[in-house]
């Protein structure tokens, strides 16, 4: 047969005209890539709902997945889909390397993760408990703490006057021998309290002022009372009910906050290890100085 009575074939026109067809229907609907399915089923619904939410309730949003509507159920396809359509367009784009953000949530992530990991089986028996406080005491050093009340006079209601007041006051309780619980009845009504029970020394010199502060610690606990004492706010006649030095507690007092610190720590420590071995796979290069 000659190759023009071959193309004279009706056969030959068929599948000339079938090759047509599949050509231009290729190029009108190309097959789809591997890198452009997006497949949804139930758990990528249920990540795409608590994403959504910033809530993690699996249990919860497995409930309202399995009661949505057929309508529903295709409009929240379609929103994961949309969703992870963005996310890869973005991936192309490099957007998630030139986001700071997205980088650092990143970061943040593995960070967790290995913590999490390098974590989940440390115990720490009580001699490496005791062995922490023992090399952290300073850590749990509690500063000096007084338990005071006072009688206060004024120095704007009674200017240049206020000392003389609160000598004479100071007189007046001494002889009468007021207990401290009637401190209420005299004096002046004072900005702040009148009964301090273990006052730090940063509480009392926020009210009252440094000068004050380190004069009542200079006065020794007792039942009658002292001063009378200046702050900012006039003149003060004190009763001293208690005063602890600077002390550190002994530990079975704190074994609880020591246990927690310490076990803190070990995990820290853990993570900081697993952190410097993943390193470990990689070279790192200075631009400017090499490596």
């Amino acid at each position: 047969m000659s190759f023009r009575s071959w193309l004279r074939e009706p056969l030959v026109h068929f599948l000339a005209a079938g090759a047509a067809l599949f050509l231009i229907a290729d190029w009108i609907w190309p097959a789809p890539e591997a890198g452009r399915v997006i497949t949804v089923g139930d758990e990528q619904l249920l990540d795409h709902l608590q994403a959504r939410a910033q809530l993690y309730d699996q249990a919860g949003f497995a409930e309202l997945l399995a009661n949505m509507s057929a309508d529903e159920r295709a409009q929240l396809v379609r929103d994961a889909a949309v969703s992870e359509a963005l996310y890869r367009e973005g991936q192309a784009l490099g957007l998630a390397e030139a986001d700071p953000l997205v980088k650092q949530r990143v970061i943040q992530q593995m960070r967790l993760m290995l913590m999490e990991e390098q974590a989940a089986d440390v115990e720490l028996s009580e001699s490496d408990v005791r062995s922490y406080y023992g090399a952290n005491t300073a850590r749990y050093a509690e500063g000096a703490r007084v338990s005071f009340t006072h009688v206060f006079l004024s120095k704007e209601r009674r200017a240049a006057a206020a000392e003389g007041a609160a000598r004479t006051a100071l007189a007046d309780l001494r002889r009468n021998a007021v207990p401290f619980s009637d401190a209420s009845r005299y004096g002046d009504r004072f900005l702040y309290q009148l009964n301090y029970a273990e006052a730090a020394t940063r509480e009392i010199a926020g009210q009252f002022g440094d000068d004050f502060t380190l004069a009542l610690f200079a006065l020794e606990p007792g039942e009658a009372w002292q001063g009378p004492l200046e702050s900012a706010h006039g003149w003060h006649v004190i009763g001293l009910r208690a005063k602890e030095e600077p002390r550190v507690p002994p530990f079975e007092e704190i074994a609880g906050r020591v246990a927690e610190d310490a076990l803190a720590e070990a995990r820290s420590a853990r993570a900081i290890a697993a952190i410097d071995s993943l390193m470990e796979k990689y070279e790192i290069r200075d631009e400017a100085g090499g490596q």
